[in-house]
């Protein structure tokens, strides 16, 4: 059973039963990346996931049933990074103290929040499906209730599922973490129902609504870039306005983004499960999943400077004074 993050650091006790000549090339290189650049990930993806927060639920942003999602997305990517700051810095050989119950909570909030994270996609990508290819039904299906129990249904499914943590692994003192030897099987299975559910049936969904999307994008700006050449009338083209386009656009980008952040740290997690090498020893292809490992780190805080970069809109929200916008 491997967990996702706990077991998962360039400075780990694993690079420890390699001696410096059996440590490849690029171990220097990796190991770097995880002192340095993780820190600035945390600290900088804490502050825009705020800032994207304030946005979605304080502003005429709120306005749109997406921002549900996109603020629980926020939420759940700050919790991330605050579990991994704690995971780093436990990691570290000069830093390794005896943490008690929490490596255990942070094992928990990282199930959780991954899960919530991939889940936000699915949903804001399946909202804007239903609002571009079925815009008629949009008022009944789309609407800010309808995410709000949407939202909290996922969260509450999460928080259960994931709570056999508290009984499966145990903390042993100076040593962290482990699993309890009765579960080991039990995890096992655990873990391909995880990667079910947080790997191939979510970028299923990604993957395919995603082709919609763009295929539909691309017929509405045919449409509205050669009017005069397009010679038939379709409704669902005309009850669209150009500003929810702007707006699919924008998280057509960031499902895009998502999914090419975190495909490699799950094909490679996926790879090791299925071929049994959760004990193997290779050096290289633990440096690979780490390295893969902090593309999906990066996914975590990079949210905002898509926002910022491919919307007027949003950009313009930033700027709003804080309010309550559905109290007005």
């Amino acid at each position: 059973m491997q967990f996702k993050m706990n077991n998962n650091s360039a400075d780990g006790n694993k690079s420890e039963y390699f001696s410096d000549d059996e440590k490849p090339a690029f171990y220097d290189f990796v190991h770097g990346l995880y002192i340095y650049v993780i820190p600035m990930i945390v600290v900088i993806g804490m502050i825009c996931n705020v800032l994207s927060f304030k946005v979605f639920v304080f502003t005429s942003f709120s306005r749109h049933p997406s921002s549900i999602f996109l603020a629980l997305l926020s939420v759940s990517d700050t919790f991330f990074l605050l579990a991994l700051i704690f995971t780093w810095m436990g990691t570290l050989k000069k830093a390794r103290i005896d943490t008690g119950g929490l490596c255990l909570v942070t094992i928990y909030i990282t199930y959780v929040t991954s899960f919530l994270s991939v889940w936000c996609v699915v949903l804001i990508m399946l909202d804007r499906f239903i609002i571009i290819c079925f815009p008629l039904r949009r008022p009944r299906v789309c609407s800010n209730k309808m995410a709000k129990c949407t939202g909290i249904a996922i969260t509450v499914f999460s928080i259960l599922i994931y709570s056999h943590c508290f009984l499966t692994i145990e903390v042993v003192p100076v040593i962290g973490c482990r699993v309890k030897k009765e579960y080991f099987r039990f995890l096992a299975m655990v873990t391909y129902i995880d990667t079910a559910i947080t790997f191939i049936i979510p970028f299923i969904a990604i993957f395919v609504l995603n082709i919609y999307v763009i295929v539909i994008i691309r017929k509405f700006n045919f449409k509205h870039a050669k009017p005069r050449v397009v010679k038939y009338y379709s409704p669902t083209y005309n009850v669209l306005s150009v500003a929810q386009m702007r707006l699919t656009v924008m998280l057509t980008i960031v499902s895009i983004v998502f999914l090419v952040l975190n495909l490699p740290s799950h094909a490679i997690r996926f790879y090791i499960i299925v071929n049994d090498l959760i004990a193997n020893n290779d050096m290289a292809l633990f440096l690979a999943q780490q390295f893969c490992q902090i593309l999906y780190y990066v996914n975590f805080s990079i949210n905002f400077t898509i926002y910022f970069v491919s919307s007027n809109t949003f950009r313009r929200c930033i700027k709003e004074r804080v309010r309550c916008m559905r109290y007005q």
